[in-house]
């Protein structure tokens, strides 16, 4: 049996009140790192405010929970969905705690962080495994959830970006076409690197 469903108006989503963006650091920036090196991401905001891009100005969020997401990627290795993961992630809840594996990433996942504390403030570590060049990309538009004791969600979206520092430019057109992607891959990369949503490296 097949069924069919139309609709005669087209669906119109309402659009979100506020659409909050958190600027991440990236410590200590290089352009290559060892084995031995952990680089860390940390979020820059302090208290339960959040800068809201659509009035441009901090918005008190004191009842929301925000998600945290950054991918580690391998650009063109021949090592693919490696056991032990590309790298460690270190976090408050420990080391590995929340990781997800698969071919070509590895995922560092925080959900559901504020209630209860004190600020959005949150950092991540890196460890490489395996050498190579890679990198660490961010999520956006994400939901901003409401806490359990927030009666009201918020309708919110936060995304995240790179202070504007060097994210290594030079070090993604240092890889050969295939490597990066083809021409869609280095479109989209590019795009991303130039939105301060990706930071690429090498480890040696």
């Amino acid at each position: 049996m097949l069924t069919l469903n139309f609709r005669c108006e087209k669906e119109v989503v309402p659009p979100f009140v506020h659409t909050f963006e958190i600027p991440v650091d990236i410590y200590p920036l290089k352009k290559a790192y060892s084995l031995n090196d952990t680089i860390w991401l940390e979020t820059e905001v302090t208290g339960k405010s959040l800068f809201d891009t659509k009035t441009q100005q901090s918005i008190r969020t004191d009842s929301g929970s925000i998600t945290f997401h950054a991918s580690y990627f391998e650009f063109g290795t021949a090592i693919k969905n490696p056991a032990n993961g590309f790298c460690d992630v270190i976090s408050f809840n420990g080391v590995n705690v929340r990781r997800e594996l698969s071919m070509t990433t590895t995922v560092a996942a925080i959900d559901k962080y504020g209630c209860g504390q004190s600020s959005y403030k949150l950092k991540v570590g890196f460890r490489p495994n395996y050498r190579g060049t890679y990198s660490l990309s961010l999520l956006k538009d994400m939901l901003l959830l409401d806490c359990p004791n927030k009666a009201i969600p918020y309708n919110a979206t936060i995304s995240y970006r790179y202070k504007n520092v060097d994210l290594n430019m030079d070090v993604f057109n240092s890889l050969s076409v295939s490597d990066k992607g083809q021409n869609d891959g280095n479109k989209f990369h590019t795009n991303r690197i130039n939105n301060r949503e990706e930071f690429v490296f090498r480890v040696e």
